[in-house]
């Protein structure tokens, strides 16, 4: 394809003999490096090694391979209590959950079982309460601030703070069930007036 123009300067001047190959250099190798590149600062080392932990559950205990284990005491070795006998803890661990047939398939349902003690296994009920305690995505505060456009129109744009925080949250967790009785009931004592207020719903 023959140029109109001496030289590109606003964009990538690859070599190429055809539209395809041009295409390929310049844009398609590009997205799949930037792509790549994304992945891999998204889910590093660390949260490859979060999820790895999840193997522990006793659902799931049986895919534990060694070196998933050996992943797992690497980086949670610093917070368990002994870990020196965590590969032992692990094997006893497996043994007793291979052969029941209810096994506990999220965090909180295996540290309230009773087949998982605390005293027995001390290094894996410690990778679990911080399995527990890690959080997920920062998916809560991403609604927050996408509800908060809807909210905070032209209208309310002169509202102070305080106002709009409370339509906000009821916006954000809609998934509470409210006791309206129990609102209109506070609110009553709070503002006493002469008329009788009643739930309208």
């Amino acid at each position: 394809m023959p140029r109109r123009y001496a030289r590109q300067t606003h964009r990538n001047n690859v070599p190429s003999t055809s539209d395809k190959e041009y295409f390929k250099r310049a844009i398609y190798l590009p997205y799949l490096d930037e792509l790549i590149q994304q992945l891999d600062m998204r889910f590093g080392q660390e949260a490859v090694s979060i999820v790895r932990a999840l193997s522990i559950l006793p659902s799931r205990v049986h895919l534990i391979s060694q070196e998933m284990e050996n992943d797992i005491y690497v980086y949670y070795n610093a917070d368990m209590p002994s870990p020196e006998t965590f590969s032992q803890e692990m094997k006893i661990w497996k043994s007793i959950w291979e052969n029941q047939p209810d096994k506990p398939e999220s965090i909180t349902s295996t540290l309230t079982d009773v087949s998982a003690c605390p005293t027995l296994f001390p290094n894996i009920m410690t990778v679990l309460f911080l399995l527990a305690l890690t959080s997920v995505t920062s998916s809560s505060t991403e609604r927050y601030n996408s509800s908060l456009k809807l909210i905070k129109n032209d209208l309310r744009s002169t509202m102070k703070e305080d106002g709009l925080n409370a339509p906000l949250l009821l916006y954000v967790h809609r998934d509470i069930n409210l006791d309206y009785d129990k609102i209109i009931d506070d609110y009553a004592m709070r503002n006493p007036r002469k008329t009788v207020l009643m739930n309208p719903l």
